[in-house]
C-alpha cells in the first residue's frame, strides 16, 4: 500500500520559487554578461545547481519519491551520470 501524499499546492509554490532563485544562480555562476569562459570551478557550481534543480523537479513535480522499485535511485543516477559526462566534457581538454 502507498501512503504517498501529494505535494500541496503551497509546497509546489515555495519549489517554483526557490527553482527561479536557482535559476538566477545559474545565470550568475554561468557568466551570461561575459564572452570570457566560465573555468572549472564555476562549471563545478553551475553543474551543481543543475543537479539540485533536476532533483526537485523529478522529486515534486514529477512526484518521482512516490515511485515503487527503485525509480528514484535510477533517475538520479542517470542524472548523476550525465552531469558527471558533461563536466567531463568541459574538464578533460584542459587535463591534456
Amino acid at each position: 500500500m502507498n501512503t504517498h501524499t501529494p505535494a500541496t499546492p503551497r509546497k509546489l509554490a515555495i519549489i517554483w520559487l526557490a527553482l527561479m532563485a536557482l535559476g538566477l544562480a545559474t545565470m550568475l555562476a554561468g557568466k551570461v554578461t561575459s564572452i570570457e569562459p566560465v573555468g572549472i570551478k564555476w562549471m563545478l557550481i553551475l553543474m551543481t545547481i543543475t543537479w539540485v534543480k533536476a532533483n526537485l523537479i523529478l522529486r515534486y513535480y514529477l512526484e518521482l519519491d512516490a515511485a515503487t522499485g527503485g525509480w528514484s535511485k535510477v533517475f538520479n543516477s542517470i542524472i548523476s551520470l550525465i552531469i558527471l559526462a558533461l563536466l567531463g566534457l568541459y574538464i578533460g581538454p584542459s587535463l591534456l
